[in-house]
């Protein structure tokens, strides 16, 4: 594992969702790969910028990208995960 990548989920899929979770203050369960950041799961602005923060505290690496160009063309959880696993090195699934 990356030295970056210093989680408990194992997968950036499984730490986005348990982030996520956090920030939507629902259960991880509920969350989909296929659900819609803002559309289907109600992410605004500021909870973008929870998320990025959550995520950067886990993958040091991310302070370097800044929110718009980690969400440059994602739209989803799972394209966020592939996205996050591209810059981490940490698998997807």
């Amino acid at each position: 594992m990356d030295d970056n990548a210093t989680t408990s989920g194992g997968t950036a899929l499984a730490v986005l969702v348990e982030e996520a979770a956090r920030i939507l203050g629902r259960p991880p369960g509920r969350l989909e790969p296929g659900q819609h950041l803002q559309h289907d799961l109600g992410f605004d602005s500021v909870m973008l910028l929870q998320l990025k923060g959550r995520l950067e505290a886990r993958f040091p690496v991310l302070r370097e990208v800044s929110l718009p160009d980690l969400l440059l063309g994602v739209h989803t959880l799972g394209a966020l995960a592939g996205r996050l696993e591209r810059t981490t090195g940490l698998p997807v699934a």
